[in-house]
């Protein structure tokens, strides 16, 4: 994996994790939604596409339906939220 997608996919997964801490710590919040899973599948390719041509990467799993960071930040803030 390029060194700039490994850096896109952290920060992914950084913005994932504070997000869903910050989120998860209201405890009217009662569940999470994603708007897809996979890279694969993302409207993001044709609606908003990357300027410099690269794919877009913003979802917990890669195009082949592989874990990515985005992943575990996700686990890791719903194993560490308040527990309802």
């Amino acid at each position: 994996m390029p060194a700039d997608i490994a850096s896109r996919d952290s920060t992914i997964a950084k913005a994932y994790e504070d997000y869903l801490t910050a989120v998860l710590a209201e405890p009217a919040v009662i569940g999470v939604l994603t708007w897809g899973l996979s890279d694969r599948y993302t409207w993001l390719s044709s609606f908003a596409p990357r300027s410099d041509g690269l794919a877009v990467r913003p979802l917990p799993l890669d195009t082949e339906l592989k874990r990515k960071p985005a992943w575990n930040a996700i686990a890791s803030a719903l194993d560490n939220a308040p527990k309802r």
